[in-house]
């Protein structure tokens, strides 16, 4: 769809089209002389589920050896031990 001319009133008004009636937009100024006028659909905040409303499960495989790392966890390796020594230095 090629892009649509329109130009402004001496107030720099601009006149959109219908199907933009009682939309939300999004006016994004790509150069000084090009605007880009988006609609958008806006969702309310209340509307967003928290993360933890979502639920992940894991098959029991994964399960398993989930458990079994927090049970008997590996050895820390040269590089876990120098960034948790400099994270203590940094926070204490």
């Amino acid at each position: 769809m090629p892009p649509e001319i329109r130009t402004t009133d001496a107030e720099g008004r601009l006149s959109l089209p219908k199907s933009f009636a009682n939309s939300a937009v999004i006016v994004e100024q790509v150069s000084e002389k090009e605007v880009r006028i988006r609609r958008v659909q806006v969702v309310a905040e209340d509307d967003l589920p928290f993360e933890e409303e979502s639920v992940t499960s894991f098959n029991d495989e994964a399960r398993d050896q989930f458990l079994e790392l927090l049970d008997n966890p590996p050895v820390a390796n040269r590089a876990l031990r120098k960034a948790a020594a400099r994270h203590k230095r940094r926070r204490g």
